[in-house]
């Protein structure tokens, strides 16, 4: 019994080393999203491709029974011509790059409405200082000017009755 421990011992250690352990390989692997997206993108790649030559293995089947028709579809096999596919990859990298452009057309979108609205609070904060400092001048003796108040209360007439 001892002696079968011993023979399998040395055949293991004889038949096969085990490697040293790489820790900076092991980190990438597990997470490195950079590998990750290589990993997805290598997947992607190979299902488009597979799905390519499914497709053109269905065109040959098709392409042979047009060849070889039975009876009656012989006449309308004749009429229709095969249909010109795109490469499955070329059409997800087209259907990609519409994405990404939409996504640009939106980001700007965004980026001139928050412009819109820094330059809409700007002018506001302004109209509102000067109205602040209208209102806040006093005279020598600490009254406040009644003339930039009369002048703030006819603008608001005026405005009032223009709507």
């Amino acid at each position: 019994m001892k002696e079968k421990r011993e023979s399998r011992k040395e055949n293991k250690k004889e038949g096969c080393e085990k490697k040293p352990f790489d820790k900076k390989t092991y980190r990438l692997k597990k997470y490195s999203n950079k590998y990750k997206v290589n990993q997805w993108e290598e997947r992607r790649k190979k299902s488009v491709l597979r799905n390519y030559y499914k497709e053109l293995e269905k065109d040959k089947r098709a392409d042979a029974k047009k060849n070889f028709p039975s009876g009656r579809n012989s006449e309308s096999a004749n009429q229709s011509p095969p249909k010109n596919k795109k490469n499955p990859f070329f059409a997800a990298r087209d259907e990609f790059l519409k994405k990404k452009e939409a996504k640009n057309k939106k980001k700007e979108e965004l980026v001139r409405i928050k412009a819109e609205k820094e330059e809409a609070i700007k002018k506001y904060k302004e109209k509102k200082m000067q109205i602040y400092k209208k209102l806040s001048k006093k005279t020598k003796k600490g009254q406040p000017v009644m003339k930039d108040r009369m002048e703030l209360l006819f603008e608001k007439i005026q405005q009032s009755t223009q709507k």
